[in-house]
């Protein structure tokens, strides 16, 4: 079990005053639940309790409390009445400005986010845990894309949001690869692609075009599309130089209609130069 006690809360949570362990308590449970089914998958979750899984739990505490915290904060001086809610209030503190709360708010997003990225690099990082996390629903859906982290995202594109905020992003992340990429480098291609980035084993040739293909990417998803289309470019003169290097590409619909109308242009060229001779 995860962050269950106020101590613990105030360990990870510096703001954090009083003894009432109860008024987080909701939070925490929902964070606990997310934490399973949008990070690590239920089998590893199971297992945080077992012996030396210790760092590990450390940095699944740190994002469910920041978590339970953040979802929470709206609440915490509400209470209801029977002719409405009020704003618990003490004689001896004033009450805290809108901007000092969207700052604090802001400051949780940021905590979150870090503490989000820290557990994902963690995971990756330790193939003890890659059977019950990579073989998770949970890790498929992680990594649908051509970029894992929010941290490495930002190596390749402007993005100010939190981890949140990216995770929100993840349908028009799904639009920008069959809308936009997918035409250009096939969906064959692309799902090779994705498939050998979650099992770790990316071939030399995929290596070659990875690069401009996540500028591509996070560019299209942070709406520089001139920019990323120039990256995207690059690829297609990479993958119409050699094929034979993409097989996934070469065997595609989207190369043999390539190939087709390349044959159908050079028809039409000597069909207008008899013609005219």
């Amino acid at each position: 079990m995860l962050v269950t006690t106020i101590a613990r809360m105030k360990e990870l949570i510096p703001v954090i005053v009083g003894s009432d362990f109860s008024k987080y308590e909701t939070f925490i449970k929902e964070a606990r639940e997310w934490l399973k089914h949008e990070l690590i998958g239920s089998g590893l979750y199971n297992k945080l309790g077992d012996a030396g899984n210790s760092v590990l739990k450390e940095y699944c505490e740190n994002v469910v409390a920041n978590k339970a915290y953040l979802t929470g904060l709206p609440f915490f001086d509400l209470i209801e009445t029977e002719s409405g809610f009020a704003v618990t209030r003490t004689e001896t503190k004033a009450p805290a400005s809108p901007e000092r709360v969207k700052a604090l708010k802001e400051g949780i997003e940021k905590w979150l986010t870090e503490a989000i990225e820290r557990l994902l690099e963690y995971l990756e990082e330790n193939e003890q845990y890659h059977e019950d996390w990579k073989g998770s629903e949970t890790y498929t859906l992680l990594t649908e894309t051509y970029i894992h982290t929010l941290k490495e995202f930002r190596r390749y594109a402007p993005f100010s949001g939190s981890r949140l905020d990216y995770v929100a992003k993840l349908p028009a992340m799904l639009d920008v690869i069959h809308l936009k990429i997918e035409p250009v480098i096939s969906p064959e291609l692309s799902d090779a692609i994705i498939e050998e980035l979650r099992d770790g084993d990316l071939g030399e040739p995929d290596k070659a075009i990875l690069r401009n293909l996540r500028f591509a990417f996070a560019n299209y998803v942070a709406g520089n599309d001139d920019v990323a289309h120039s990256y995207l470019m690059r690829i297609r003169k990479v993958l119409l130089g050699n094929p034979d290097a993409y097989p996934a590409f070469k065997n595609s619909a989207l190369y043999e209609n390539i190939q087709a109308t390349v044959i159908a242009k050079n028809t039409d060229s000597k069909n207008i130069f008899r013609a005219g001779f």
